[in-house]
């Protein structure tokens, strides 16, 4: 009985330790949008190599946006918040070909901490994921 308990007491602790490092991320997007970030990207085709959302502070990484169709717009705006708090960190918007349907940058954060980016197109949010900076 005793070992049952003790068994339950470090699961239990176990799981809290988990459930305090907050370190998964989510994405949401529109009609097949798709919004990817990586270190690496092939220059040519734009495609991300080894995609993910964890990186180093300081560290220069690139995003790809595929919008799964036309922009329709000449603007592309780029967002980013605090993911725990909503907070508006900086909005900046960029001159695009209403014909294309892929964007891509590069983005870095100096300070640690969890960030939504979210690419906007005439107002709406057309893809949003979140990204860790360690």
């Amino acid at each position: 009985m005793k070992k049952r308990l003790l068994v339950l007491i470090l699961v239990l602790g176990l799981l809290g330790l988990m459930a305090g490092c907050d370190n998964t991320t989510t994405g949401t997007s529109v009609g097949g949008a798709e919004l990817i970030f990586g270190t690496e990207r092939d220059d040519k085709t734009l495609e991300i190599k080894d995609p993910g959302t964890t990186f180093k502070a300081g560290e220069a990484f690139y995003y790809v946006l595929n919008n799964n169709e036309a922009f329709g717009s000449d603007k592309l705006t780029i967002r980013l918040e605090n993911a725990a708090t909503g907070e508006n960190m900086l909005e900046q918007s960029y001159d695009v070909t209403a014909d294309n349907s892929l964007y891509s940058n590069t983005i870095g954060f100096n300070n640690p901490g969890k960030y939504r980016v979210l690419l906007i197109i005439d107002g709406k949010t057309r893809a949003q994921q979140e990204v860790i900076i360690e």
